[in-house]
């Protein structure tokens, strides 16, 4: 599969993964704006956005992390499951 379709599915499996978490410190509407994964997979760097605070919803995403994915890998069908990186997409460089 090319990066861009691996990209496409991550960002898709984590947007509803994110939506679904019962956790009061993620906001009711968060934004995966894209994901980026390194040349060999091992990295998935996920640009959010939200309207609330990005503090704890990314203390969130971090106590998360392991949910998540495990969430990519019974979705995504990889030889690995890249390592999750979460990141504010309103500040950091595209």
């Amino acid at each position: 599969m090319k990066p861009a379709q691996i990209e496409s599915q991550l960002q898709r499996v984590l947007s509803n993964a994110i939506s679904e978490l019962r956790d009061p410190r993620v906001p009711l509407i968060v934004t995966v704006e894209r994901v980026s994964v390194t040349s060999d997979y091992g990295i998935a760097r996920v640009y959010l956005s939200t309207l609330g605070e990005m503090g704890p919803l990314m203390a969130a995403l971090e106590h998360a992390k392991g949910h998540l994915q495990r969430e990519v890998a019974r979705q995504v069908k990889l030889r690995r499951t890249p390592v999750l990186e979460f990141f504010d997409a309103g500040t950091s460089r595209l």
